[in-house]
């Protein structure tokens, strides 16, 4: 199969730094141009580990500014080492991955209620106070590790417990009473 540049799919393209310019243009929008070859309008980057290695490689995806192009979104190539990027290309993949993969570290649990399986928490997180419903803390909960949990709550969002032995001792008999 083949993506909207004529390259398969199946295709595996590592981008170094050095090849990849991100920008904001005067319309407001972000391209990526890469190698001078193409520019990207919109690119969407990925995180290829977000949880194992968030910053070994991320996948750029992105749609070639064609009004005629049938696909978007196809993945570009795989960009290594990008926090060598210039310093305004690194803020914008820096921003564009704040905002997706933002989830709140928990750094202490206020409060938990059970009510027939679901848990009603109060977490007390770097981004203040948040009231959180688990349900079905099996398949809500990824062990990153024997410290660490990531938890998400009935509407999809995930909360970090980073370093359980570093919550204090009511923190931890609430996270063990949910888990």
């Amino acid at each position: 199969m083949l993506n909207s540049t004529g390259r398969s799919t199946l295709d595996l393209r590592y981008l170094d730094p050095e090849d990849v310019c991100i920008f904001r243009g005067a319309d407001g929008r972000v391209y990526a141009t890469i190698k001078d070859e193409l520019t990207l309008i919109s690119p969407v980057f990925v995180r290829s580990h977000p949880l194992t290695d968030p910053d070994r490689y991320i996948s750029v995806h992105g749609t070639i500014p064609n009004p005629n192009a049938e696909v978007r979104g196809d993945e570009f190539g795989l960009l290594r080492n990008w926090r060598r990027l210039a310093p305004e290309s690194r803020r914008l993949v820096e921003d564009d991955l704040a905002r997706r993969y933002l989830h709140p570290r928990v750094l202490g649990i206020l409060s938990v209620s059970d009510y027939g399986g679901v848990h009603v928490c109060e977490f007390d997180t770097d981004r203040g106070r948040r009231d959180v419903t688990l349900r079905d803390t099996r398949d809500s909960a990824v062990y990153l590790g024997a410290n660490r949990v990531l938890l998400t709550d009935a509407e999809g969002n995930r909360y970090d417990v980073y370093d359980i032995a570093g919550l204090d001792r009511l923190s931890r008999a609430y996270l063990a009473r949910i888990l």
